[in-house]
């Protein structure tokens, strides 16, 4: 008894030190913990579907392997929007409620987020996906307080309500673990007395049917540790048979996640040449985006690039949290790659240090009459010493010559500028970010 004790203990522990990754990771002080956000499954997910990654396969196939093997453990361990239900759970929910299994609507919705993310357009991720979530969450986006204040409540109400019904991540994880190897069962010693039935978080232990169904099974434990007659085990002889009695329900719920696919990929084929549309407006985009179409598409906005930035010039919207970058803060140093680095969700593609120095993020206009040189025939020069690319250099008047085709964009000249009436530069951003080859990078 002591020895099935520790399983849950051993699963706290986890989850714990998993919580204090995650805040380290969003705390801006420690790009070290913000690789870890790279083993969360729904960005590898997304980044998987929306352009193959090895990164984001070796994720994706890793967890996909492991939960076949021991169920959905990630929910109950790695995601930290379910760790956050259950402190909501201990603190506000009654053991004893009734928490319903709404098999078409889980199935519905998983189809849809899937059909949607596979026809190009992650919305559906952006608005459940609970690593995204958390991550906006922590950064005080007011739509994501809005949905997480919502599920908190579920979790109140009904337990872990949300990732039984809603949530993507748990539906494709649940329908591995439903055919998994190590299935938990209630074994002939149970009384009974519904304890387990009373604590789980998911609802999935029928006592009286002597049932647990390992699909909505997170892995809590707590069951195992409260049973008073040592009755729930892991088996790993009745999958299979399992499996085969319940062919007619399988193919009633393959076909509705047929139909939801379809659905979803109606639906973002619909949108998604509105959206390119709408995104067409020239935002600055962080390296590596390539353009606002494909980095609309493929980021979920998690904020682990606006939170790490070393300059903190990436910033997010207030609705969506989708991020941009705001030159007016700072520049965007030549020599930082860390936001395409740490991107779990492959929005921003990878960009060397040499790639870095190389990629057009935005270009420079200058206007003349905010020039201190032509304002008071003061020599400056402060723009062309700090340009990262050589693209401004000085006529002999001193006052500053821009070549566009060199410039970079960083914001570096704009930055440093001390116009009296305002910058004498200002950043625009560009339609697709290219790398230039040209450019002798000497500083």
């Amino acid at each position: 008894m002591k020895k099935k004790r520790s399983f849950r203990i051993i699963r706290l522990v986890a989850a714990l030190l998993f919580l204090i990754v995650f805040g380290f990771a969003f705390s801006g002080i420690a790009p070290w913990a913000a690789e870890f956000m790279h083993c969360q499954f729904g960005p590898a997910a997304a980044s998987l579907i929306g352009g193959f990654s090895f990164g984001a396969a070796a994720v994706v196939i890793s967890i996909s392997l492991l939960t076949l093997i021991f169920g959905r453990f990630y929910c109950a361990v790695f995601c930290p929007l379910g760790i956050f239900q259950d402190v909501i759970i201990n603190i506000f929910a009654r053991k004893k409620r009734h928490i319903p299994n709404p098999v078409i609507l889980r199935y519905t919705f998983g189809a849809v987020v899937y059909g949607m993310l596979f026809a190009g357009w992650n919305v559906g991720f952006w608005l459940l996906e609970p690593y995204t979530l958390s991550g906006r969450f922590i950064m005080m986006s007011s739509a994501a307080w809005l949905i997480a204040f919502l599920i908190l409540f579920m979790s109140a109400w009904k337990k872990r309500l949300f990732c039984i019904s809603l949530c993507p991540v748990g539906t494709l994880l649940g329908l591995i673990a439903k055919v998994g190897i190590c299935r938990l069962r209630l074994t002939g010693k149970c009384v009974k007395c519904s304890r387990c039935a009373d604590l789980c978080p998911a609802g999935c232990i029928d006592v009286q049917k002597g049932i647990i169904d390992n699909e909505r099974c997170v892995r809590c434990m707590d069951c195992i540790a409260a049973c008073p007659v040592d009755a729930i085990t892991f088996d790993k002889k009745r999958a299979e048979i399992e499996f085969t009695l319940e062919r007619r329900k399988f193919l009633k719920k393959s076909a509705v996640l047929f139909a939801g696919g379809i659905a979803g990929g109606i639906i973002a084929g619909k949108t998604v040449a509105a959206l390119g549309r709408f995104c067409e407006r020239k935002k600055i985009l962080p390296p590596g985006a390539g353009n606002f179409f494909r980095f609309s598409r493929k980021c979920t906005a998690c904020q682990l690039c606006t939170a790490n930035c070393p300059s903190r010039i990436i910033v997010p919207d207030g609705v969506t949290g989708k991020v941009a970058l705001d030159l007016d803060k700072g520049f965007c140093r030549s020599d930082c790659t860390l936001c395409s680095d740490l991107c779990p969700a492959g929005a921003l593609e990878k960009l060397s240090p040499e790639q870095k120095k190389r990629t057009k993020i935005s270009s420079a206009l200058f206007s003349a009459d905010k020039c201190i040189v032509f304002q008071t025939g003061e020599n400056c020069g402060r723009c062309s010493a700090v340009c990262p690319a050589g693209a401004i250099t000085l006529r002999r008047s001193g006052a500053p010559k821009l070549n566009d085709e060199l410039c970079i964009g960083c914001g570096a000249c704009m930055n440093i500028c001390p116009g009296y009436s305002g910058k004498a530069f200002r950043m625009e951003g560009v339609e697709e970010q290219t790398e230039i080859k040209s450019i002798k990078t000497t500083k």
